[in-house]
Formats: structure tokens, sequence, C-alpha cells
């Protein structure tokens, strides 16, 4: 039987609990792997915890296409910080 819920990791029966990813830790790394500035012991903690748990993927993929088209078609505009500010917030609470 197989689990989409985040909790997906934690109800695994095999490996120990510290190979088992923590939900806030891959949020996290998340900005860092999109961002490219992961180290390889998180991209590998953010990668494992993406094979068993499907709402971090969508939110992974749809970030990932986020920035890329941000960067696609704003890459030469200049935006205030507070407008960049604005731009996060709307974000990060559409993803809660």
């Amino acid at each position: 039987m197989s689990t989409t819920s985040t909790d997906s990791m934690d109800q695994e029966s095999s490996g120990s609990p510290k190979d088992k990813p923590d939900h806030h830790e891959c949020l996290r790394i998340l900005s860092l792997v999109l961002d490219d500035e992961a180290t390889p012991q998180e991209k590998e903690i953010f990668k494992k915890h993406l094979e068993n748990c499907m709402p971090y993927f969508e939110i992974y993929s749809v970030d990932k296409t986020i920035r890329e088209l941000i960067r696609k078609n704003c890459s030469d505009k200049k935006l205030s910080d507070k407008m960049k500010n604005d731009i996060r917030m709307r974000v990060f609470n559409m993803a809660e």
C-alpha cells in the first residue's frame, strides 16, 4: 500500500529515523536546491524525500517552473526590495 501524504517517509518501516528526511528540513533545502546552492548532502536528502513524497515533488515542480519563468522573463528588470518581498510572501503564503 502506498501513501501520498507528506508523512509518507515517517510511515515507512525500513530505515532508521535519521534516514527519514524531516519535512521542515526539506522545505528549507528546497530553495537551496532550486538556487543550486545546496550541498551534495542536502541534495541527497531532498532527492530521497521527493522520491517518496508526492506533495513535495509537486511543490518542487511548481517552484522550479516559477523560477525558470521569472529568470526567463524578468532577468533584465529591476524590482524594488519591497516588490521582491511582496512576491516572496505571496508565493510562500500560497504554498502553505
